[in-house]
């Protein structure tokens, strides 16, 4: 009887420790004064609420450590550690205003919610104010935002952009940075979303994120994460327009479906620009324009405040008229800016559909996870590429890439109120089909070179492939200042490519290769160790070495050189944190060492046939700075730098001059600049009495890129240059206007040149007008 009744205490105690505790709370300002409808959130929950309009709010939560995030218009949002114990609490949150005060960031760079400063990893955020005031429409636009983040604008086309982070980028379909959308990986390097809309934030992790993201995560990840849906009723609607026939126009809305159980945002932009180049080819049909729509959908249900499903569905359509005005020599591009000679349009087009359902359950003991995507993505040339770049009629070409990808992922990780331990595990699956096709056309002028021309050369292609991950990451306080992160994760991928090739002569089309099959199986073990002290609450240190590993493929077209192997990274990390002067000052440092090894080339062994070769071993180290400063009221200074300094340990590229393979080694990375730096001022005035808390701005930015090559050969650099933007106008709670002026010097640079060449755009100017209801 005794043993009964021990037993049943021991189940009431441990029950009643598992009952939510009544949390009263208070917004407050510095002064006193409360602040009403301020937004509560716990951060790795479903737990939430928004205060009334006396500022105070309730929330239930077990025991145990959280963190709330808390957020007001016209204050700097702050994150607040909370210990529940046994009994109801009463709790003051301060707010600063946010002209005397920094915003604190989340971000899910590990997959769960956390402090930025407090997350031991080289990470940039950018939330939809930043991306607004820099004025950041696409993924072009973020060079130099983050350290040692680089754009390669490489064919003046909505989706032609090469991301490359530490000096490690690739000309293959697969890039060394992986991107992320709404947590949907990215298979193909066009498929990510280049025209920005209805964002919420966008996280740029540097260095090898293997562990957690996997495949392709080489060098770093692009996190973008659209607007979620919330149960508040809101919306917007901006109008730009600018110079060279610029409109672009943006909506977006928020509403509860269902008070307190299901709401929904959706945005839709339509983007059109006019002619940057121009073409004196004679009756040419080149024309340069481009013309891009996309959209969103999010529904989210609250099942119960354990259980949330979240369905999101993305579009993009894009048609660039005038893709690729490339020059064949750096000479001739600086010769001639923005004059392209050709006999084809050069229209691109490209269509993306991704969706998704991710279903989450926020428990006690355990979070779980569930992530099911589907990507639909379609790039092709309707008509003809001039690829000779001359007025002759040499050699033009056509293609088509389309792709279907089924992803699933699964995670389960520590709750919200998790205590020294913090740990995430889970697996990864994907089945991928793509079709592509290419004709190259050896145009009547071609019979120069060859009497048989004209004729055409056609290859076809079906690649196959599928895969499986499983990964884990476990943080532990060994004490309340010093933490170890552990984790590992194991890939293993197959792919199969069938292709042949065919000949069309006058009409008639010859079988040069029947259909033949490659098959290559992938693994990759990419281990991840951490170490971090936090000197204070607001300084930490911190030092890191991860693997990241970038899968292997195939050449398509190539049966010399069917399959390259996949390219493996080491990454060595001391960083440190710092937020100082009552959250006036942020300032962050990290120092890389960066090898890569077996590097993914595009290049040849003879100088005619070219192929993706592992042909490089390449190391960089560089020093990253992130600064951001409120010296004064209503005046803030953002500024990021990093140095790079690559060298190539081995490269083995083809030499003309002795028609042999040459070791170029000592040689450095292509579009690497040794130096970056981005410098943004802005200063606010605000109206005084105004009901709308209107204020008037204006803002400078100067962007330095250093010197960097334009082939691995470095035969060709494009000096170093600066660049000045500058943006003025209105902000209140209803509408903003802005005017604004990229490339104000209208500096002339070599955007791209890898056998082929590209001016970066001119001088752009234009006024945004925005409406938010």
């Amino acid at each position: 009887m005794l043993l009964k009744n021990s037993m049943l205490l021991l189940l009431c105690l441990w029950a009643m420790g598992g009952f939510a505790q009544t949390i009263n709370g208070t917004v407050r300002s510095g002064s006193g004064e409360v602040i009403g409808f301020a937004n509560i959130s716990v951060l790795n929950s479903a737990n939430g609420t928004t205060a009334d309009r006396a500022g105070n709010f309730l929330l239930n939560l077990g025991k145990g450590n959280y963190q709330l995030q808390i957020s007001a218009i016209g204050y700097a949002t702050k994150i607040q550690r909370l210990t529940v114990t046994g009994s109801s609490q009463a709790v003051t949150i301060t707010l600063a205003d946010n002209a005397n005060a920094l915003s604190e960031v989340v971000v899910t760079a590990d997959k769960t919610e956390e402090r930025l400063q407090n997350t031991p990893l080289a990470v940039t955020s950018l939330n939809a104010k930043q991306l607004n005031d820099y004025r950041v429409w696409t993924i072009s636009d973020l060079t130099a935002l983050a350290p040692s983040t680089f754009i390669v604008e490489h064919g003046n086309s909505t989706g032609s952009n090469f991301l490359n982070i530490r000096g490690a980028m690739g000309f293959s379909n697969d890039q060394s940075v992986a991107t992320y959308v709404d947590g949907v990986y990215q298979f193909d390097y066009f498929s990510a979303p280049f025209q920005f809309n209805n964002i919420e934030r966008i996280e740029i992790l540097r260095g090898p994120q293997g562990t957690l993201y996997g495949r392709n995560a080489y060098s770093g990840v692009l996190n973008v994460i659209t607007k979620r849906p919330t149960n508040k009723t809101s919306a917007f609607a901006e109008v730009d327009l600018g110079n060279y026939g610029q409109q672009r126009y943006s909506v977006g809305v928020n509403t509860p479906l269902i008070n307190n159980r299901l709401f929904v945002n959706a945005g839709f932009q339509s983007n059109n620009r006019g002619a940057v180049y121009s073409n004196p080819t004679p009756e040419t049909t080149y024309l340069d324009q481009h013309h891009a729509y996309s959209g969103n959908v999010s529904l989210k249900y609250l099942v119960s405040d354990k259980w949330t499903i979240d369905w999101n569905t993305r579009y993009e359509n894009n048609t660039d008229k005038g893709a690729y005005p490339w020059a064949a020599t750096d000479s001739a591009a600086r010769a001639n800016p923005y004059t392209v000679f050709g006999n084809w349009d050069n229209t691109e087009r490209r269509t993306n559909i991704n969706t998704s359902v991710a279903v989450k359950h926020f428990g006690r003991r355990i979070n779980f996870t569930s992530i099911t995507a589907l990507v639909n993505y379609h790039i092709w040339l309707p008509g003809r590429f001039d690829f000779d770049f001359s007025p002759a009629q040499l050699i033009s070409f056509t293609t088509f890439t389309r792709q279907n990808e089924l992803t699933q992922e699964l995670r389960v990780s520590s709750p919200a109120n998790a205590g020294r331990w913090k740990w995430t595990a889970g697996s990864f699956l994907f089945s991928e089909k793509v079709r592509n096709g290419s004709t190259t056309y050896y145009d009547a002028d071609y019979a120069q070179f060859d009497p048989n021309a004209p004729y055409a050369s056609i290859s076809n292609g079906k690649r196959s492939g599928y895969g499986v991950a499983f990964f884990g990451q476990a943080a532990y306080a060994i004490t309340p200042a010093l933490d170890v992160t552990v984790g590992t994760r194991y890939d293993l991928e197959h792919r199969a490519l069938t292709q042949n090739s065919l000949l069309d002569k006058n009409g008639v089309v010859t079988l040069l290769s029947p259909d033949s099959t490659s098959k290559k199986t992938f693994t990759a073990f990419t281990p991840k160790l951490i170490l971090s002290y936090k000197l204070t609450d607001n300084s930490l240190v911190y030092g890191s070495y991860a693997k990241g590993f970038r899968v292997g493929g195939f050449n398509f077209g190539n049966s010399a050189n069917p399959i390259y192997d996949p390219e493996k990274s080491d990454n060595y990390e001391l960083g440190s944190k710092n937020t100082l002067l009552s959250n006036r000052l942020k300032l962050n440092l990290t120092l890389f060492y960066f090898q890569q090894k077996d590097q993914q080339v595009s290049t040849s062994r003879d100088g005619v046939n070219y192929a993706t070769l592992n042909v490089g071993d390449m190391n960089n180290y560089g020093l990253e700075l992130e600064v951001s400063a409120l010296p004064v009221r209503n005046l803030q200074i953002d500024w990021t730098a990093s140095t790079s300094h690559s060298v190539y340990k081995k490269l083995d590229l083809f030499d003309a001059a002795t028609n042999a393979v040459k070791d170029y080694k000592g040689n450095q990375a292509i579009n690497n600049p040794a130096l970056q730096s981005m410098l943004a001022v802005q200063y606010g005035v605000p109206f005084a009495h105004s009901a709308q808390h209107a204020s008037a701005f204006v803002r400078g930015e100067f962007r330095y890129i250093g010197e960097y090559q334009l082939d691995f050969v470095n035969a060709y650099q494009q000096p170093g240059y600066g660049m000045v933007n500058v943006r003025a106008g209105v902000t209140s709670n209803r509408y903003d206007l802005a005017f604004w002026v990229r490339n104000l010097g209208d500096v002339r640079y070599m955007a791209f040149g890898y056998g082929s060449y590209m001016m970066g755009l001119p001088r752009m100017l234009g006024a945004t007008l925005t409406g938010k209801f």
